[in-house]
């Protein structure tokens, strides 16, 4: 990734910036995901699925970096401690350069296209987060399809596209039921600290169920999570415990079954030896 990052900005200083950016990675979950459609697909060409890749992490790490700065988030980030101004520049030279090079693996306008079209859904998606759109567990569930399901899609459909030249129709939904489950995830995780999400009274899937009230266990946890001494002062298997009586813990498990099914099912039907789809499946489902 530096490398080719070297390659394309020529100002030294904001290299330098972008080097600590890049270096704060830790894992390449949506490389991996572009890889192995790839080449499940059959694709053949390493030096284009190597830019797709490329490209993919760095609009990834671009996008968790507006997300960082929209939401005052994730303050020991490296790009949380420099000025603004300097973050806001180097992450829309990061973005820019993420869309040149996975443009640079195909050369159809169609893949071009494609590509920006996931990147404007997420988006959009994330302007829905900002601005705490979702009303219902319904919307709440649209809204993460777009802006963490597309991001989850991008790799899968385009690693496919780029083997095959053609949008893959069961790849396409089944792709975005990963980024459901991560945010579902993610949501679950965040119920055991006192996140940015219940301080601003964002409405999550674990929140939006809770505002429900449909017991005593509810109110509570309301309760708790608008007390930010309160909740610093609790037992986490206390919070686990009165979590599981509000019936939160169970309902997100279910959601999250549920777009597993969905997933599986749809991986099922593709027309690729058995080998290939537990490969996806096993890549996928950890």
């Amino acid at each position: 990734m530096k490398e080719i990052v070297s390659q394309k900005i020529m100002n030294q200083d904001l290299y330098s910036y972008l080097q600590n950016f890049i270096e704060s990675k830790d894992a390449f979950e949506f490389a991996k995901l572009a890889f192995h459609h790839y080449q499940a697909f059959n694709g053949q060409d390493e030096k284009a699925i190597e830019l797709l890749a490329v490209g993919i992490e760095l609009l990834i790490l671009s996008f968790d970096i507006y997300d960082d700065l929209e939401d005052r988030d994730n303050l020991n980030a490296v790009w949380m401690k420099i000025e603004s101004s300097i973050s806001l520049n180097a992450v829309t030279a990061l973005y820019t350069l993420s869309i040149q090079i996975m443009s640079q693996a195909s050369n159809e306008p169609e893949f071009s296209q494609e590509i920006l079209n996931f990147a404007l859904k997420s988006i959009q998606g994330q302007h829905d987060d900002i601005v705490n759109a979702p009303q219902t567990e319904e919307d709440y569930l649209e809204m993460i399809r777009n802006k963490s399901g597309a991001l989850t899609a991008l790799p899968c459909v385009m690693g496919v596209m780029l083997a095959t030249g053609k949008i893959h129709p069961i790849v396409v939904s089944y792709s975005y039921e990963i980024g459901i489950i991560s945010q579902i995830e993610n949501d679950y995780q965040g119920l055991f600290y006192l996140n940015n999400d219940f301080v601003q009274k964002k409405n999550t899937l674990a929140y939006l169920y809770l505002n429900k009230r449909f017991n005593d266990a509810s109110v509570e946890l309301l309760r708790w999570y608008e007390d930010a001494d309160l909740f610093l002062s609790l037992n986490p298997k206390r919070i686990k415990q009165k979590l599981t009586e509000a019936g939160v813990m169970q309902y997100l498990l279910v959601m999250k079954h549920l777009s597993l099914q969905k997933l599986q099912k749809q991986i099922i039907k593709l027309e690729l030896d058995e080998n290939k789809k537990q490969k996806l499946i096993s890549l996928i489902i950890k």
